[in-house]
């Protein structure tokens, strides 16, 4: 779903529906200021998942080792299934 725009004039008065519609439709909404972007509105689980993607981006090590499994699957490498792992 594309962000939709709206000035915080206009956001003031239904702030309420935006949060709503937000939450229960993932619908993102760029704040605008004297017409240029100032802030974002999203879904809290819609800002967590971003938080922890950049925070995993952020990790070397956790980039090394996507990577790493990467470059092993590319060359024909197997997985395990989920009751391999887990068990039945």
């Amino acid at each position: 779903m594309e962000a939709k725009i709206v000035p915080v004039t206009a956001l003031r008065p239904k702030l309420l529906e935006y949060l709503n519609r937000a939450s229960r439709l993932g619908q993102e909404y760029i704040v605008t200021k004297n017409g240029k972007p100032s802030a974002v509105i999203m879904s809290f689980d819609e800002w967590e998942s971003w938080k922890e993607t950049i925070e995993i981006l952020s990790d070397p090590a956790a980039m090394r080792r996507i990577r790493k499994a990467q470059a092993y699957f590319r060359r024909g490498g197997k997985g395990k299934t989920i009751r391999e792992v887990f068990g039945s």
